[in-house]
């Protein structure tokens, strides 16, 4: 296909004052998975997810793969590891409330029975 120089492709986007470098987005608003522009915001589902927010953390909607990430600053995190990640120290807090209470019973019965 041949262009003449009024129609080259090259021409047609320094005359609409556009280079390819302004057409392409931000590389904060893509998608880390599939590179799409088409990002948006995406609804906060839960408890976790709007303290996450309150915290700065934005979750984003990519509408080209469907994928689901947080960013934080400049980091990207998907939001399945960052509930991962939150249900295991919930986990980890309940065992560790656990621990305390039984060493505070055995603390309470061994300091009735001595008295």
């Amino acid at each position: 296909m041949a262009f003449s120089e009024a129609e080259s492709p090259a021409v047609s986007a320094s005359a609409s004052g556009r280079s390819e470098a302004s057409r392409s987005p931000p590389a904060g608003r893509c998608c880390p998975h599939c590179g799409s522009a088409r990002v948006y915001r995406s609804h906060r589902r839960g408890f976790t997810e709007r303290a996450l927010s309150l915290a700065g953390l934005k979750i984003r909607r990519c509408h080209a793969c469907n994928l689901r990430f947080a960013r934080f600053g400049g980091s990207v995190a998907l939001v399945q590891d960052v509930q991962r990640v939150l249900r295991r120290l919930a986990q980890l807090a309940l065992v560790l409330l656990g621990a305390a209470f039984i060493l505070a019973t055995v603390l309470w019965l061994s300091a009735r029975q001595a008295a």
